[in-house]
């Protein structure tokens, strides 16, 4: 009868200490670390005992261990007392211990992970406390043996990008992040692989400049006819910029008009190359204090304007309205999940990410993708196919492309 009952509180506490090891394991320290920073005392100790996985596991396997080692001695003294065959019962033990001890325990451990830790956690705090000599002996063994096997390895980081893209499109797909909350994570993870390029919205043919030499009256026209905060100054063309003027600097100016707009601009303008890390510029124009920097090509000729907003809007996958977007079109007028429409300035990476399509990005821009198929410039009705896409010219203005749709098309019209 004794002999039972030892039996029955053993597998109890195999079943035990083998959900606590899951749960425990499991358990979402955030949740956790929230609670104690509201002053919960039970999740004060409970974050400072799973802060240190080594030593509560290494507890709970010993516990387990020791329990799994005296059942099969209980069983054999029972088969002996009752003339049981001993090898029959030892199996009837290994399946009981495989499904009660191990797999159901295990299971619902996995499943309420949280709520089965702070039920458990009173116990295995005693555990610990009593099995401290031991765990602390074979802790520092184990340590030791690990930091030999690892002593000319590169400690590798515990999450990849790969793997944070995949828990963004699980916790989209759970309805953890809305789609544009899970841009803007992919859109941080991007941001060391892109250079000045993929975030350039301004270019050349775009940018208004003041030339070097205008006086009050031309540089306040410019500035009142546009919508923009900064311009460039300029000798000959827009290849000879010479510095960056500040629209705040009119009123200066108008204080003193013998004075030349050189003497109250910024001659000392970044330039920076189309195939800079966009990282190493950020951090460059915040060095330099400087709000926008001159892209120039291979050959030393301007290629655009990029501007703080630029590279936050490229870092973030989002538009960011600023002086530079008022009045003008929204990139993306509607989207569903199998139509679009557009602007042709659009870039290719970020149609791709909003839009969930492979679409090569050789060329920077949808209206370059657009001429480099067609290879002449549409008119309003053009349509053509690539791959399961339907291109449509919306329209057409000055031979850019203001508005295109996108289609995606079933599989039958394929």
């Amino acid at each position: 009868m004794f002999i039972g009952i030892a039996i029955a509180l053993c597998l109890c506490a195999s079943a035990f200490f083998s959900g606590s090891e899951t749960a425990m394991t499991a358990a979402n320290r955030t949740k956790v670390q929230t609670k104690a920073d509201n002053h919960d005392r039970k999740s004060v100790k409970l974050l400072q005992t799973l802060s240190q996985p080594d030593m509560f596991i290494t507890g709970i396997l010993i516990s387990n261990n020791v329990v799994n080692v005296i059942l099969p001695t209980l069983v054999t003294m029972m088969a002996i007392e009752y003339g049981f065959n001993v090898g029959v019962a030892t199996a009837i033990l290994t399946i009981t211990l495989i499904v009660f001890a191990e797999v159901i325990p295990k299971s619902v451990a996995a499943t309420f992970p949280d709520r089965m830790t702070y039920i458990v956690f009173p116990v295995i705090r005693f555990v610990l406390w009593l099995l401290k000599p031991f765990i602390y002996l074979l802790s520092k063994l184990t340590g030791a043996v690990i930091k030999g096997l690892s002593k000319d390895e590169e400690q590798e980081s515990s999450i990849s990008k790969e793997e944070l893209r995949t828990m963004v499109d699980i916790a989209h797909t759970e309805g953890t992040f809305a789609s544009e909350e899970g841009q803007r994570i992919k859109g941080v993870l991007d941001f060391y692989n892109l250079n000045v390029r993929d975030a350039l919205k301004t270019p050349r043919v775009e940018i208004v400049g003041i030339p070097y030499d205008a006086s009050y009256e031309e540089a306040r026209d410019i500035i009142l006819g546009n919508r923009f905060t900064r311009y460039p100054i300029y000798r000959d063309d827009m290849d000879s910029i010479i510095g960056v003027f500040h629209s705040k600097g009119l009123i200066y100016w108008s204080v003193d008009l013998d004075q030349e707009l050189t003497q109250i601009s910024d001659m000392s303008p970044l330039f920076v190359n189309e195939f800079h890390s966009i990282e190493q510029v950020f951090r460059l124009m915040s060095k330099e204090q400087k709000h926008v920097a001159i892209v120039l090509d291979e050959y030393g000729g301007t290629v655009g304007l990029l501007s703080h907003e630029d590279i936050i809007e490229a870092m973030i996958g989002q538009e960011i309205e600023d002086e530079t977007d008022l009045g003008n079109e929204d990139l993306i007028e509607s989207l569903t999940d199998n139509r679009m429409i557009c602007n042709g300035k659009i870039t290719l990476r970020r149609l791709n990410t909003v839009f969930g399509t492979e679409i090569p990005e050789k060329e920077d821009v949808l209206a370059a993708f657009i001429l480099n198929e067609l290879e002449y410039i549409p008119m309003e009705g053009d349509s053509f196919a690539y791959e399961n896409l339907r291109f449509t010219i919306l329209t057409v203005e000055d031979a850019t492309l203001k508005r295109v749709e996108i289609e995606k098309m079933a599989e039958a019209e394929e």
